[in-house]
């Protein structure tokens, strides 16, 4: 299973990003607006065993996919798993370290498995870091301008 994972160091509390990164408005404020997320389903605030149905722009088409929370402890991390969608695995991780008087640490954590089939000559694990990177890179710079 193939790895990324990528930090930003904000001037915040852990329990007031935390906050905002469970209330699922906020996540299209710091989503790539060219992945044309829109949530089909979802809780207002993401807890232990809620499920987010969304669909994403990706490689040409329109991805449908489901997420779920499998584990979550405020205001430390939380982690969601696809149950459904384009890859053949996907985990993302959000953990939020204290690193400072009013500075903390937001790190992204992903394991993946890039799509099986004729779609993974396509889809390969090199291109989907590098889509993680641009996609990271435009979330981190989201958040650094809510919480200079």
């Amino acid at each position: 299973m193939a790895t990324f994972e990528t930090s930003v160091q904000l001037t915040t509390t852990s329990e007031e990003i935390f906050e905002f990164l469970i209330d699922t408005d906020n996540i299209l404020k710091i989503s790539p607006p060219d992945t044309g997320l829109a949530f089909t389903k979802k809780p207002d605030k993401l807890s232990l065993g809620a499920v987010l149905e969304f669909q994403i722009q990706g490689f040409g088409k329109v991805q449908d996919g489901t997420h779920e929370i499998i584990a979550f402890e405020k205001p430390e991390f939380f982690t969601e798993k696809q149950i459904s969608g384009p890859l053949k695995s996907y985990t993302h991780e959000h953990r939020i370290v204290p690193s400072g008087d009013n500075q903390v640490t937001v790190i992204d954590r992903l394991e993946f498995e890039p799509p099986g089939g004729l779609l993974g000559f396509l889809i390969t694990e090199s291109k989907l870091l590098d889509l993680f990177d641009e996609g990271f890179f435009h979330r981190h710079n989201a958040l650094k301008a809510i919480f200079p």
